[in-house]
């Protein structure tokens, strides 16, 4: 057996998991980030030890999915993202300490990807990206069905491309026109007050404003599929995230739109998805890294 490990901002998930992808058991309990690094390594502990105990099996490795750019290799966190205080810090040094089995560790967008081509929408395919929309913009790269983590570890940042640097929103890594601060659930509070899932249900009443707003998301996400087309030349592109529930008035456009920015030849090629294992994508990924 193995265990899955999603490190977010607001709460821990974890599975004990089969090789074949089978959830035997899930935990979530709340991250408390707040309470500084300590807490949240004795929460990734509580997790652990709970999947642990529920089945009394023996583990064969543990995986973990966490936000911000990783040192595969070595298992470090560089820096974290809504959890305070973390900055390089050595998880997969301090769980085999206390597991005894081998532990791996790496961001969480790559854990998304790793876990549809394992698993999901790019089970068949051998070259595709995975793109999550959702309070943020993030990726994964799967080249000749291998994760591609770049040199230190901070490739497929999709969401910090700038699509249009005279745009006035300011991005949270201080840019300004990123993908992200267009196309996000972020950039939908901003254009309309609401959350995304607010707006969604006031365009489908006829909102003006919340229909214009998704709109412009779409237009956004159409132009950066298509410098990812052009320049990877892709198979298939797997969206996911929040925003890819909203398929009608996210999905469906960016499918039509990108083709007016892309070249010819690759845009009659690549597919279009939406990524298939939603809300249990983090956590099979990171139990994708133990095989």
């Amino acid at each position: 057996m193995i265990i899955g490990i999603d490190l977010g901002g607001t709460k821990i998930a974890g599975v004990l998991a089969t090789p074949s992808g089978k959830i035997l058991m899930d935990v979530h309990i709340p991250t408390e980030a707040n309470q500084g690094k300590k807490r949240v390594i004795e929460n990734i502990h509580k997790v652990i030890d709970t999947l642990i105990k529920s089945h009394k099996v023996k583990i064969k490795a543990i995986g973990i999915g966490a936000p911000g750019p990783i040192l595969y290799e070595k298992g470090i966190v560089v820096e974290a993202p809504n959890l305070p205080g973390w900055e390089k810090v050595h998880l997969k040094d301090i769980l085999e300490k206390e597991y005894k089995v081998p532990v791996f560790v790496d961001n969480d967008a790559n854990c998304a990807a790793l876990a549809e081509a394992w698993f999901g929408a790019g089970k068949f395919v051998k070259h595709f990206l995975y793109m999550t929309v959702s309070t943020g913009i993030g990726g994964g790269i799967i080249i000749d069905k291998k994760l591609y983590r770049g040199a230190i570890g901070a490739a497929g940042e999709f969401g910090h491309m700038i699509i249009d640097s005279k745009k006035t929103y300011i991005c949270a890594c201080g840019n300004y026109g990123c993908l992200e601060s267009l196309a996000s659930g972020t950039a939908i509070k901003k254009m309309t007050g609401m959350d995304a899932i607010a707006a969604h249900l006031a365009a489908h009443q006829g909102d003006k404003k919340a229909k214009k707003a998704l709109e412009e998301v779409a237009h956004y996400l159409a132009i950066g599929v298509a410098n990812l087309v052009n320049i990877f030349n892709p198979e298939m592109i797997v969206i996911g995230g929040g925003l890819s529930n909203m398929w009608q008035h996210i999905g469906l456009p960016v499918k039509k739109e990108f083709k007016k920015y892309a070249l010819t030849l690759p845009a009659k090629s690549v597919k279009i998805v939406r990524a298939k294992l939603k809300g249990d994508a983090g956590v099979l990924g990171a139990a994708a890294l133990c095989l």
